[in-house]
C-alpha cells in the first residue's frame, strides 16, 4: 500500500506541475513561436481539409524534406529524431571525458578504430581473406585449387557459428520460448534476407531490386577482396540466386499464433529422427555449442525441407562461396570517398552490436527529467482513458467477460523507456577485448564474445528478447512481456513533447505513438497474448467473430485507397491499421479528458493554441497528429518499402484513421460524403 500511495502523490505533484507550466505559457516563448513556424510551413492551406488533410498538413513538406533530394531512404519525424540523436552519438563517441567508465572506453576506443579503416584499406582484403581461410577456402577466390571433396556445409556453418556466432544458411540460437517466456528453447533459424520480404525474390515487378542487391553483391567482392569484375558479377549472381532459393521456404511470421502454426515444437531427438537422413541436426547443434542441450526445440518444415530440396540442387562450390560471402559481409565497413561522411558510416555499422550501450550514453549525458516525467504521466492519462472506455458499453459488441480481461491486461501493461540505466554493461563486455587501430580484429572479438555468451545461455534463465536497435528508433509492443519500450531518442528536446507547446499536440504527436502501442496490446496478434505475455486464448468465440469482421471492415477499406496508380494491397493482418485507427481515437479521448479536468480547474487560464494558427484546441490535436506522419520516401527504396513495409504509407495513416473518426468530421465540419467523412466508416477501438 506505501508503494501505491507514493505512486498516486507523485503522479498528482506531476499532475499539477506540467498543468501549471501550461498556464504559465506566454505566446511569446520563442520555442512556441518556432515550433508554429515550422509547422505551418509544412501546410498547403490551398487544399480542403475536408477532401484531402495529409495534403492540409503536410503538402509543403517535401518543399524542404525531399528523400530524393537529401539522398536519404526517407525523410519524417522518426528520421529527424534519429538524425539528432546520431549527431549526439557521434559528439559522444568523439569525445574522452573523466566520468566515462570502462565500457566507455572500451566503445569509444571501437568507434576509433572504424575511423582508422583508411589506414587499414591496403591490408582489408588480406584480413578478411585470413578470416576465410579460418574455416577453408572460397571457390572464387582460389580457383581451380578448391578442392570440393574437403568441403562439408553443414560442418562449415557450424564451426562459424560456434566461434563468432554468426548464423548462416540456418543456424542453432538459445532464447526464450515466444508462447512461454518462463523457459528457454532452441531455434533453428532461417537464413536473413537481405531483401527482407520472400516474395522480392520472385516478383517479377521487383526484379529491378534483386538486381540492384547483385550489383552491391559484385561490388563488395571487387573493393573488399579484390576480385576481378567478370568473376565478381558471375559470382554475386549465383549468391544473390542461392539465396532467392533459400526464401522460398522461409516463413514470413507476424504474430505469435502464426509462429505457432507455421513452426513445430519436439525433441531434438525427434527432429532428428525426422530430418536426420539428409539434414545432421544434431552435428549441428553439437558443433554449434560443444554439447546436446537438454531443451526442446523449435523447427519450421517449411524451411527445412526446401532447404534439404535447394542443397540438393546446388553445386557446393556455389554454396561455399555464399557461405564465405555472408561470413566476410559482416565485418564490412564502407569507405566513403568522402571522408567526412566515415563517422556516420562507423556509428551506423556500430548500432547493429551497441545499440544498448549507446542508448545508455546519450541517456546520461542528455536525460531531461521534465520530458521523462511529462512522458510518464502521459502514458498513464492514456492507460485510464482506455480503461474508462473498456468498462463504459463503448465496445459492446466486446462480451463483458472479455473486456474484463482486457481491463486486468491494461492494467498489468507497463511502460519502459529503454535507458538501460540498470543494465549491467560491465559484466557484459568485461571480456572484450579492444584495439583502437583494428576495426576488424575488435568485430572478431566481439563476435567470439557473443557466441560465448549464447552458449553460456543454455543454463541460465529465461532473458527477454533481444530486439537491439530496433528498440531504439520507434517506440514498440514487446507483446511477449506487455511492456511498450520508449526509445530514448523520443527524449530529445521539443520535437514529440514539450512544456512549451499546448497539449493537443503533446497528445496529437506523442500520446498518438504510446497510443498506438498500447493498442497493439490488443490488435490481431496481441489478443492473442495475456496479461503476462504469454500466448493466451482470452477472446469468447463471439467476440472475436466481432472483431474478425471488423478488422476484414479496415481491409476493404484500405484496399480502396490509391497510391502511385496502385490501390494498396490486400493485408489480412490489419495490426499495424488498427493500432493507427484505436491509437488516434484513445489519444483524443486522453486529451479531451485532461482538457475537461484542467479547465475545470483553471476556466480562463489554459492557453491551447499555437501563434499564428487559427485552430482551436480540438483542431490543433488533429493538425498535430497530421504532422507526425509527414514523410517522403526515396523512390530507389519506395518499391522495397512497400514489398516489406507492414504499414501503409504514411498519406494513409493521417487520411484512414480520420476518415474513420466521426469526432475529427465534427470538429472539421466535413460534410458527410466527403472524402474525409465517408458514409461508411471502420471502428474497432
Amino acid at each position: 500500500m506505501l508503494k501505491f500511495y507514493f505512486g498516486v502523490c507523485l503522479l498528482g505533484a506531476l499532475v499539477a506541475w506540467l498543468a501549471e507550466s501550461r498556464i504559465l505559457r506566454s505566446v511569446d516563448d520563442p520555442v512556441l513561436q518556432s515550433k508554429a513556424k515550422e509547422m505551418l510551413k509544412y501546410m498547403n492551406m490551398s487544399v480542403d481539409p475536408c477532401e484531402d488533410f495529409y495534403e492540409f498538413t503536410c503538402g509543403n513538406w517535401n518543399r524542404y524534406h525531399s528523400a530524393e533530394l537529401e539522398n536519404e531512404p526517407a525523410t519524417g519525424l522518426l528520421e529527424t529524431l534519429q538524425k539528432s540523436l546520431d549527431q549526439k552519438l557521434i559528439e559522444i563517441l568523439s569525445t574522452e571525458e573523466s566520468k566515462d567508465t570502462a565500457v566507455d572506453k572500451k566503445i569509444k576506443d571501437f568507434y576509433k578504430s572504424c575511423l582508422n579503416l583508411p589506414n587499414l584499406e591496403k591490408n582489408y582484403a588480406e584480413k578478411l581473406k585470413k578470416l576465410i581461410a579460418e574455416f577453408g577456402e572460397m571457390p572464387a577466390l582460389v580457383g581451380g585449387k578448391w578442392q570440393e571433396d574437403q568441403f562439408d556445409w553443414l560442418q562449415t556453418i557450424g564451426e562459424i557459428y560456434h566461434k563468432y556466432g554468426i548464423g548462416i544458411i540456418t543456424s542453432v540460437e538459445v532464447a526464450v520460448d515466444l508462447a512461454d517466456n518462463s523457459v528457454n528453447r532452441l531455434y533453428f533459424n532461417q537464413q536473413d534476407l537481405t531483401l527482407e520480404g520472400k516474395a522480392v525474390y520472385s516478383d517479377n515487378d521487383k526484379m529491378n531490386l534483386v538486381k540492384r542487391l547483385t550489383n552491391i553483391v559484385a561490388s563488395r567482392l571487387v573493393v573488399f577482396l579484390n576480385m576481378d569484375v567478370k568473376l565478381a558479377i558471375k559470382t554475386a549472381k549465383e549468391i544473390v540466386q542461392f539465396e532467392a532459393d533459400l526464401a522460398r521456404g522461409v516463413d514470413e511470421i507476424e504474430s505469435v499464433a502464426d509462429f505457432q502454426d507455421m513452426v513445430d515444437l519436439s525433441t531434438l531427438e525427434e527432429a532428428q529422427e525426422k530430418y536426420g537422413s539428409e539434414l545432421d541436426l544434431k552435428k549441428l547443434v553439437e558443433l554449434s555449442f560443444g554439447s546436446i542441450p537438454p531443451l526442446k526445440v523449435y523447427i519450421s518444415e517449411t524451411y527445412t525441407r526446401n532447404l534439404i530440396e535447394v542443397m540438393k540442387k546446388t553445386p557446393p562450390r556455389q554454396v561455399a562461396n555464399f557461405i564465405f560471402y555472408k561470413l566476410i559481409s559482416k565485418f564490412l565497413v564502407s569507405i566513403p570517398e568522402d571522408k567526412d561522411d566515415l563517422p556516420l558510416n562507423c556509428l551506423s555499422d556500430m548500432k547493429t552490436y551497441f545499440s544498448k550501450i549507446f542508448d545508455n550514453m546519450v541517456y546520461r549525458k542528455y536525460k531531461t527529467q521534465e520530458i521523462e516525467q511529462g512522458i510518464r504521466l502521459m502514458w498513464h492519462q492514456i492507460k485510464e482513458a482506455f480503461r474508462d472506455t473498456l468498462e463504459s458499453q463503448h465496445y459492446n459488441w466486446i462480451s463483458p467477460a472479455t473486456r474484463k480481461y482486457a481491463v486486468e491486461k491494461l492494467g498489468a501493461m507497463e511502460m519502459d523507456i529503454v535507458s538501460y540505466q540498470d543494465y549491467d554493461f560491465n559484466d557484459l563486455y568485461v571480456d572484450l577485448k579492444v584495439d583502437n587501430k583494428d576495426y576488424v580484429e575488435n568485430l572478431k572479438s566481439l563476435y567470439a564474445l557473443g557466441a560465448k555468451q549464447n552458449r553460456e545461455s543454455i543454463n541460465e534463465e529465461p532473458q527477454p528478447i533481444d530486439f537491439g536497435d530496433d528498440l531504439s528508433t520507434t517506440p514498440s509492443n514487446i507483446l511477449i512481456e506487455n511492456v511498450v519500450k520508449v526509445p530514448v531518442n523520443l527524449l530529445q528536446s521539443n520535437y514529440v513533447w514539450s512544456s512549451h507547446y499546448p497539449n493537443a499536440f503533446n497528445f496529437g504527436v506523442l500520446g498518438s505513438l504510446l497510443s498506438h502501442e498500447l493498442i497493439h496490446g490488443f490488435d490481431d496478434t496481441g489478443r492473442n497474448h495475456g496479461k503476462d505475455g504469454n500466448a493466451l486464448e482470452w477472446w469468447d468465440p463471439k467476440s472475436s467473430e466481432n472483431f474478425n469482421k471488423r478488422s476484414q471492415c479496415f481491409n476493404s477499406q484500405y484496399q480502396g485507397f490509391v497510391f502511385h496508380n496502385k490501390h494498396l494491397p490486400d493485408m489480412p493482418a490489419q495490426g499495424e491499421n488498427i493500432a493507427d485507427n484505436g491509437g488516434v481515437r484513445l489519444a483524443y479521448s486522453a486529451y479531451l479528458k485532461w482538457l475537461k479536468e484542467v479547465q475545470g480547474k483553471h476556466p480562463s487560464s489554459i492557453m491551447e493554441s499555437m501563434p499564428g494558427m487559427k485552430f482551436s484546441d480540438k483542431q490543433l490535436f488533429f493538425v498535430s497528429y497530421g504532422q507526425l506522419w509527414c514523410g517522403d520516401v526515396n523512390p530507389v527504396y519506395r518499391q522495397l518499402q512497400e514489398s516489406t513495409d507492414t504499414h501503409v504509407p504514411d498519406k494513409f495513416r493521417v487520411i484512414g484513421p480520420l476518415s474513420n473518426f466521426e469526432e475529427f468530421a465534427k470538429e472539421f465540419q466535413c460534410p458527410a460524403g466527403s472524402g474525409m467523412n465517408p458514409y461508411k466508416k471502420c471502428e474497432i477501438y
